[in-house]
């Protein structure tokens, strides 16, 4: 599957450097490629992905079940300052009794690699998918990483789509209009609006914060609130103005409300 990505990342630069710059040379297909093959597989596999995961939330049972064991794994994490460190992530292991009498003993997944397991806590409530055997858990870490997912895989989706209509020498204004719409009206103020409730939820949440901090995540978090709420305001009046202009310049629109001097009516 990996193979037949590339491919089509390898096709889609060809086209697309051939109409943008016939004469280039190897360094702007390469830079291309680059920007192209990361689109192209994000594009690809993020939407399955996010149906696998759909998928197996509406085929789940809710069980509660006992954590009999740990598993650890190795995994790359970007710190703070954007280095590449290895952690070890505590995947539990879940042992659950099946309507049908079965006992299932599998280690969870779909699961935050921030969510933290007490060895008190020895039950939880999980969900579990007979069809493809999966155990996870439907915390607030699932739904919040499910969302995140869903919509880089629209917004990679759709830069594919444009790719992909570019490369096949499509007229591009629609798709110019769109993308206005979709990065000043959508994702900015999205961004704005996920920061202001990272910021909100970290003031709730983390206990160990001090009373300065809190309020500064607070008074952030509703300021950023407040600004993605006016970018989108804005945005809309801004529209509806563009859209009155149009209207009242359309030759049509003028004819009805201003007949011409020579025009008969019956």
């Amino acid at each position: 599957m990996y193979i037949s990505i590339i491919l089509i990342a390898i096709l889609l630069t060809y086209y697309f450097v051939k109409r943008f710059r016939p004469q280039s040379g190897i360094l702007t297909y390469l830079i291309t490629f680059a920007i192209v093959s990361p689109i192209t597989l994000a594009g690809t596999l993020l939407p399955i992905t996010v149906v696998q995961y759909i998928k197996d939330l509406n085929q789940s049972e809710t069980y509660n079940a006992k954590i009999v064991d740990f598993v650890y794994e190795t995994r790359e994490k970007t710190d703070s300052s954007d280095h590449t460190i290895e952690v070890t992530v505590k995947v539990p292991v879940f042992q659950l009794v099946t309507s049908q009498g079965d006992t299932i003993t599998k280690e969870a997944v779909h699961y935050n690699s921030s969510y933290s397991y007490k060895e008190e806590t020895m039950y939880c409530k999980v969900n579990y998918n007979p069809s493809t055997g999966n155990i996870f858990i439907t915390d607030r870490g699932f739904y919040k990483m499910l969302s995140v997912m869903i919509f880089f895989a629209l917004f990679f989706d759709f830069l594919l789509v444009g790719i992909v209509l570019y490369a096949l020498g499509k007229d591009m204004t629609r798709y110019k209009q769109m993308l206005g719409i979709v990065v000043f009206r959508i994702t900015i103020p999205m961004a704005i609006l996920g920061f202001a409730v990272v910021l909100l939820f970290a003031a709730y949440e983390e206990s160990d914060m001090s009373l300065l901090a809190k309020i500064a995540c607070i008074g952030f978090g509703v300021l950023l609130l407040l600004a993605s709420i006016g970018l989108i305001i804005l945005s809309n009046s801004k529209n509806k103005k563009k859209n009155r202009k149009r209207n009242n310049n359309n030759p049509q629109n003028n004819q009805r409300s201003h007949p011409s001097f020579l025009e008969f009516r019956n």
